[in-house]
């Protein structure tokens, strides 16, 4: 057998594995799909995100960390903040104001 055969069975044989375990978690994500459940009241929830710069996040953080937003979670403001977007269009405010 030659040196790029053996190699090339090695690499086979070392990635059947990893496409078993991807396959497994592929298939267990999708059966649970992206809904959790609450700790709180018991609902299902939804995670709601995307990527933005990391200003984004340090100036999120500098909201919470004004006085008038003492003890309010950045999950609480970006609640807040859907709400004032939904007014904005006329669509109704889904947050509730529950942690």
């Amino acid at each position: 057998m030659s040196k790029q055969s053996t190699l090339a069975a090695g690499l086979k044989q070392a990635a059947a594995p990893q496409a078993a375990v991807v396959a497994k978690s592929t298939t267990a994500k999708a059966s649970t799909g992206n809904r959790r459940r609450s700790h709180n009241n018991g609902e299902a929830t939804v995670l709601i995100g995307g990527h933005f710069a990391p200003e984004v996040r340090r100036v999120l953080l500098l909201v919470q960390a004004e006085p008038e937003n003492a003890g309010r979670s950045l999950k609480q403001l970006l609640g807040e903040a859907i709400n004032d977007l939904c007014a904005k269009y006329r669509k109704p405010q889904p947050y509730n104001g529950e942690e």
